[in-house]
């Protein structure tokens, strides 16, 4: 698109979760390790929230990268909008089930014997459930406390990772059963001003970026048009590039940032 006149190996910001973009900022280096911690120790789970676009699903994706090639095996339901049934049915489908039983008696023993066979093979299961501030059916967060039960002689055999929105803190808490279980509980917050800086800088150098073609007052102008949520930076900038090819100059401004902002309306809200 704009490559070219940027000199550009590469779309700078998209929006994409690519593991292998992933700026290591403080408290995304820490989420990541409390999550690996988790799940490597077998415990039996976790939370992770965040408000929309900083940065959860990148996080799982760079969890699932490192651990899968060590044996750890995921089951990741993206859309949780379903009944307790059809949850267990799609978390046997993630994991591989080619056939995937009707019968809810027939899907909890097919779970039963796929961590049990996994963990005989020195492996561990893990269950992601994405999105789970949606659950609006309470027997959902009973049928995934459950599952917690299975147990091996020192470990749980699988492990339960529950990712949303803010909101979903509250649906756990009140399942005090469930909550006592997920005991790894980390909220990302939007980046820091000196964050965005970073991480402006670094999407730039991904692409290989000749220059960094915003100007530190560029970015702080980004990271107050944005609430500095990756998301919006990611959307601001790549518009502000394209606006500036657009209009055939290499010259960003500040005028050209909160422009192409305003054109976003109520959306970064």
């Amino acid at each position: 698109m704009y490559e070219k006149f940027w000199e550009l190996d590469t779309l700078p910001f998209e929006n994409t979760p690519d593991p292998n973009v992933f700026l290591e900022s403080e408290q995304h280096r820490e989420a990541l390790a409390r999550l690996l911690y988790m799940v490597q120790e077998r415990q039996a789970g976790g939370v992770l929230t965040s408000v929309y676009g900083c940065g959860k699903t990148l996080i799982l994706r760079r969890l699932r990268m490192e651990l899968a090639p060590k044996g750890y095996r995921f089951s990741i339901v993206n859309n949780p909008r379903l009944n307790d049934l059809d949850m267990l049915r799609m978390i046997l489908h993630g994991f591989g089930g080619a056939s995937v039983p009707t019968q809810k008696a027939d899907v909890l023993m097919s779970l039963e014997s796929l961590f049990t066979e996994t963990a005989r093979d020195g492996k561990h299961s893990v269950v992601i459930i994405d999105e789970a501030h949606d659950i609006d059916d309470l027997s959902i967060l009973e049928e995934l406390r459950l599952l917690l039960n299975y147990q091996g002689e020192k470990h749980g055999m699988v492990s339960l990772l529950l990712v949303g929105q803010p909101e979903l803190a509250a649906k756990i808490e009140n399942n005090k059963q469930l909550n006592q279980r997920l005991r790894m509980k980390t909220q990302l917050e939007p980046l820091s001003m000196d964050e965005t800086v970073q991480y402006i800088a670094f999407r730039l150098a991904y692409a290989n970026a000749k220059a960094n073609y915003f100007s530190p007052e560029n970015m702080e102008t980004v990271g107050k048009c944005s609430n500095r949520i990756p998301r919006w930076i990611n959307n601001i900038c790549h518009m502000t590039l394209m606006n500036a090819f657009l209009r055939n100059t290499r010259v960003i401004d500040n005028n050209l940032i909160w422009e192409t902002s305003e054109s976003f309306g109520n959306q970064l809200t």
